[in-house]
């Protein structure tokens, strides 16, 4: 498994736990009737998202020098 390989297989584990998250925060904003979404729940899916657009650059940077 090269670079490019394994950048990809964390692109894809990040995107399923951001995905994850976000059916949390539908799913615990419904069960506990409250119109906004837990504090908690909001920074884990910023910070996946962040984490995701950074591996998605550095896997762009990687394919484009063809490492």
């Amino acid at each position: 498994m090269n670079d490019l390989e394994k950048l990809s297989a964390r692109i894809v584990a990040v995107d399923e736990a951001l995905k994850a998250c976000q059916h949390a925060m539908t799913v615990e904003r419904k069960m506990s009737h409250d119109k906004h979404v837990n504090g908690h729940l909001t920074k884990a899916a910023t910070e996946l998202t962040t984490m995701k657009n950074g591996l998605e650059a550095l896997h762009k940077r990687a394919e484009t020098l063809g490492r």
